[in-house]
């Protein structure tokens, strides 16, 4: 089992050559790499393809929610970029969903579920009586009637998941990794990496575990020790 395999690193940079850098140093020891919000914004599809030469597997994470039409459009201009991964919010409704799938080609589609930065107390205010578990499941389900590759969720939620969803080839993608000793920051709804692997989840999202250490790969190699104890117990 090659278990760096499971490890996305999250490029949450603005600055091109130093993603380039990043990259470069750790991309023999990470399954592939997530591009989002912050990297897009100011490099666009040019900074895209840009890291695209470096040919490693890349996960672009825009989290696209509007009106279908708006959606499938957009998605389509990324699509022809050629990401290997590419995010949208379920919560955008079944219509949506489907418009995007419609056109994926070789592209997998991963709905995002809940945001791992909100909890229980944000569903209240937002007007919602409902727990994480039934939120995320509703939202589950739109995503795989739909279609979806993969559902993007707290790993806390997997199990729940993999009882009561059909597809049992959905990939489970888990932002909010940490490693015990290392600060939450602006996630509330977090696990080990050797946790959510032990829950089902395939693909783990991780930023600054990695991208703030000062030395990343020994970060890597902690990380995949921490995968290899819980993947042993779990089998």
């Amino acid at each position: 089992m090659n278990f760096r395999n499971f490890i996305f690193c999250a490029i949450d940079f603005t600055d091109i050559e130093q993603s380039k850098r990043l990259i470069s140093k750790i991309q023999k020891y990470v399954g592939g790499i997530k591009i989002g919000l912050e990297f897009f914004s100011r490099n666009g599809p040019s900074g895209f393809l840009e890291i695209k030469k470096l040919g490693i597997p890349i996960f672009l994470d825009l989290k696209l929610k509007d009106i279908p039409n708006t959606v499938k459009k957009s998605a389509q201009n990324l699509i022809n970029l050629k990401p290997d991964y590419l995010s949208i919010h379920l919560s955008g409704g079944l219509k949506m969903v489907e418009e995007v799938v419609s056109i994926k080609k070789n592209t997998k589609i991963l709905g995002i579920s809940m945001l791992t930065s909100l909890d229980n107390s944000d569903l209240k205010s937002f007007g919602y009586n409902l727990s994480n578990l039934d939120y995320v499941e509703n939202l589950a389900k739109i995503g795989e009637k739909a279609g979806i590759d993969g559902l993007v969720s707290s790993a806390e939620e997997i199990p729940h998941l993999k009882r009561n969803l059909n597809n049992t080839n959905m990939l489970f993608v888990t932002p909010g990794i940490r490693l015990y000793k290392n600060k939450m920051n602006d996630q509330k709804r977090i696990n080990s990496p050797g946790q959510a692997i032990k829950n089902g989840s395939k693909m783990l999202i991780i930023g600054r575990s990695i991208t703030q250490s000062s030395d990343p790969i020994n970060s890597i190699k902690c990380i995949l020790q921490d995968i290899e104890k819980h993947y042993e117990h779990k089998n």
